[in-house]
């Protein structure tokens, strides 16, 4: 699964920042369970009633008992009436509970006793299975049905033993209108005609799978089918997206290739699709066979040359979970690592093969400081049972995890890190494993004892946070390096153990020097046969971790100079962006702009210049709007939106906004004429709303920067662009820009709390994040009266509550 993260990332980009538990959904079970019986196989028929948003299902399913005396079969059921059941062909005993569905034996069963259970049953689901139709507001909206699994929502369509702990068969059998499409688990085995006009398509996924990566996909989809190895590959698009189809899986095949020849286990299922479908819930999901991704990650074909990667981490992301989460599964979500940890550092992975090595370098430097800004986690260890929802740390668990893996290929090398990547799939292929089945594998395939390893890193919480400084000895020609620990050691968090590389650079030379730093506070001695020009500390970046080392402006300048390594460099430019008044400094940042030969070492000195600031660094940064890579074009052009005291930016910028060749660049233009609060921002601004470019990338920066602008005159234009029926995405930028603006207008509040009633995930979970950016107390009413109703999913009731909460922290502030 990925990304809720990205949506993160996204409102971190539009100023708004709130908790990850946001999103959370009901509680998720942090122990597996003990089982008494083992479900083998199912054979669900599913019927859709479009009007009602109502689904009519048969299952059969195959049990066998783990323990003797087995009397009752209880199964996880939610909001689901069951009609009958029958056990064997004969009619059984069941009762219901509100999360449950418990079937009585005819008598006991005994150990390895087979049982069928034939299920009929109807329901509206509020989870687990989403209705996308077209309605008086939308009416070219394709109709779409699809399923979410994780963490425990196939229960809200299908009664079943539903969690990761249990691994069965499927067969899936779907009857739509006869001009849908459908993707499903497996093989399709055939589409048959009914007598209705309706078409039943028969899915089969003959190796086993857990419960939670079951997939049903129906709908007015457009399909393209490709092969690999053999292996059947799909394409599947809502209707209308058909031209987005090759930018966006312009990959697979390379990915497929890399994945598979790396890992030494080739890709191991029957076929490969992959659907993208309108207002998902998450990123992407890996079920097993056939991924599902949000039409958010689909790539225009018109913007494709300024998006640096595509839609490569999500694809990629889900497509190693093919081999980390589906062949190997988790055993319950407190090891979740196990599958998100490797699906993030695999997308770095596709990154260094594909793009280059400096590429995924950058990519896991930017990750570092994110994680390490998420003051939460550092206190929680990645393997952690003590949670509500799965996905709660999802920062430890993805992001950290990634830098684990990272850290671990760097401690076994790349011979060994994929030969034992290798034994633990084959090993536990078709298991249920916990993280100690990866230590094991890694011991037995290269003989390296990891146990302090994940003790420290998966185990414990933390990383370690670093004080560095030095002196020379000129006489004894002697650098003494001064390095101490100074993360608070308690709790999970200890002193950490890491071996790392020091690089000493003087007039003769670069030297590099192993250490291994184990104590709170250390002093290291190298030779030195003159004053240091530069000294790095964890030479390119290899151990996750914060970094003081307070280095004079000009040594910094000779780092971001002379460096090799991309990480070392980024540093350097970030900590030059704190020194002011040092011409220096701007003509070392200036050059950087125009000659470093890594774009994200552009980018990173262009933010310097932005957080400096002054018209010398406006300067500097202007070169950069003509650089060849439209992502650093955009990056200068947004931190031109620093210099508020240029009178002469406001045309400079308009002139960008119109004939700049890069949509995203021209974008960044109008969101940099409103933060200068340029004169004629507001009439560039509200004419840019009306303006047509691919995705309406023009018009949602336009409607982003009224918000920006902080201009009230915006607020009428912006309601109007927020209505029901509008673009679904330029709403949400709206509503993040009501946000912002006539705080005390009541009829925001009042509006944006009446789009909440509408079925529109996205809507949902954006204009949530407006109304607590809002910070309105008037909502605290309306949204308690919301949570009480029936028209609240249960991933809304958490949003909800978690608003709730925050705004009357605010209203208690107000009165203190």
């Amino acid at each position: 699964m990925t990304l809720r993260l990205r949506l993160f990332h996204a409102l971190l980009i539009a100023g708004i920042f709130l908790s990850l538990t946001m999103v959370s959904a009901l509680a998720d079970e942090p122990y597996a369970r003990s089982k008494d019986y083992d479900l083998r196989d199912i054979r669900a028929h599913l019927w859709f009633d479009l009007d009602q948003r109502g689904i009519r299902g048969e299952v059969t399913e195959e049990i066998a008992a783990l323990r003797d005396d087995v009397a009752d079969l209880k199964l996880d059921s939610l909001g689901l009436a069951i009609e009958s059941v029958t056990v064997d062909g004969k009619a059984a005993k069941f009762s219901t509970t509100a999360s449950d569905l418990l079937i009585s034996l005819a008598r006991p069963a005994k150990r390895g006793e087979q049982h069928e259970l034939f299920i009929r049953y109807e329901g509206h689901p509020k989870k687990g299975l989403y209705f996308i139709l077209p309605d008086h507001n939308y009416p070219g909206q394709p109709q779409e049905v699809w399923t979410q699994g994780e963490a425990e929502d196939t229960r809200n369509y299908i009664p079943l033993y539903d969690y990761p702990n249990d691994r069965l068969t499927s067969e899936m059998l779907l009857t739509v209108p006869a001009n849908w499409i459908t993707i499903s688990n497996g093989s399709l085995l055939s589409v048959k005609a009914e007598p209705d006009g309706t078409k039943t398509w028969d899915w089969k996924q003959s190796e086993p799978l857990s419960s939670y990566l079951i997939s049903a996909i129906a709908g007015d989809f457009v399909e393209k089918e490709d092969s690999w190895r053999g292996i059947p590959l799909r394409y599947v698009v809502p209707r209308g997206q058909e031209s987005k189809i090759d930018t966006s899986f312009s990959h697979t095949k390379e990915m497929l290739d890399l994945f598979s020849d790396k890992l030494g286990v080739a890709y191991p299922w029957s076929q490969y699709s992959q659907t993208f479908v309108d207002d998902f819930v998450e990123g992407g999901m890996e079920n097993t066979s056939a991924t599902t991704l949000t039409v958010r990650e689909l790539v225009n074909p018109a913007l494709a040359s300024e998006n640096r990667t595509g839609a490569d981490f999500v694809e990629s992301h889900e497509l190693s979970h093919q081999w980390f989460g589906d062949l190997v599964t988790c055993k319950d979500w407190a090891n979740l690592l196990l599958n998100e940890g490797f699906a993030t550092y695999f997308e770095h992975y596709w990154t260094e093969q594909h793009y280059g090595a400096d590429e995924a370098a950058y990519e896991f430097w930017r990750e570092q400081g994110r994680w390490f800004r998420e003051k939460r986690l550092y206190t929680i260890p990645i393997v952690y049972h003590n949670f509500s929802d799965s996905d709660e740390n999802a920062g430890n668990i993805y992001t950290k995890g990634g830098w684990v893996l990272k850290m671990l290929r760097q401690k076994l090398g790349d011979v060994d890190f994929f030969r034992a990547l290798h034994g633990y799939l084959e090993t536990n292929r078709g298991q249920n494993v916990v993280t100690a089945d990866l230590e094991k594998a890694i011991e037995q395939a290269t003989a390296v004892d990891t146990d302090k390893f994940f003790h420290q890193w998966v185990y414990r919480a933390g990383a370690p946070q670093f004080q560095v400084s030095y002196s020379y000895d000129d006489a004894a020609h002697q650098l003494k390096l001064n390095v101490s620990q100074t993360q608070k050691a308690e709790g999970l968090v200890g002193v950490f153990d890491v071996d790392l590389d020091v690089e000493v650079t003087t007039a003769s030379g670069k030297k590099t020097y192993p250490i291994e730093v184990i104590q709170a506070s250390q002093r290291f001695t190298f030779p030195a046969d003159s004053a240091p020009q530069m000294v790095l500390f964890d030479k390119g970046d290899q151990i996750l971790k914060a970094l003081d080392f307070k280095k004079s402006p000009a040594e910094l300048i000779y780092q971001l100079q002379h460096a090799d390594a991309v990480p070392d460099r980024a540093d350097a430019a970030e900590a030059l962006g704190n020194v002011k008044d040092n011409s220096d400094v701007l003509a070392a940042l200036g050059e950087a702009v125009q000659r470093d030969p890594f774009w994200g070492i552009r980018v990173e000195s262009l933010r310097a210049l932005g957080k400096i600031g002054g018209s010398n660094a406006e300067q500097a940064i202007f070169p950069a709007t003509n650089d060849d890579k439209p992502w650093v074009r955009q990056v200068a052009v947004e931190q031109l939106g620093n210099f508020k005291e240029d009178s002469s930016l406001a045309s400079k910028l308009g002139k960008i906004a119109a004939d700049e060749k890069a949509y995203r660049v021209r974008a960044a233009a109008l969101g940099a004429l409103a933060e200068i609060k340029a004169p004629d921002a507001y009439s560039i601004l509200t004419a840019a709303t009306k303006s047509n470019s691919p995705d309406n990338v023009i018009r949602d920066a336009a409607v982003q920067a009224l918000g920006r602008l902080d201009d009230n005159r915006a607020v009428p234009l912006l309601l109007e662009w927020s209505r029901t029926g509008e673009d679904m995405h330029t709403r949400q930028v709206a509503m993040l820009s009501l946000s912002r603006l006539d705080k005390q207008n009541k009829e925001i509040t009042k509006t944006l709390i009446s789009y909440l009633h509408e079925p529109y995930f996205d809507v949902t979970f954006w204009d949530l994040f407006a109304i607590g950016a809002r910070g309105d107390t008037d909502a605290i009413g309306p949204l308690e009266d919301l949570l009480k109703s029936d028209d609240v999913t249960a991933s809304q009731k958490t949003m909800i509550e978690e608003q709730i909460a925050a705004l009357k922290s605010r209203s208690d502030e107000s009165h203190n």
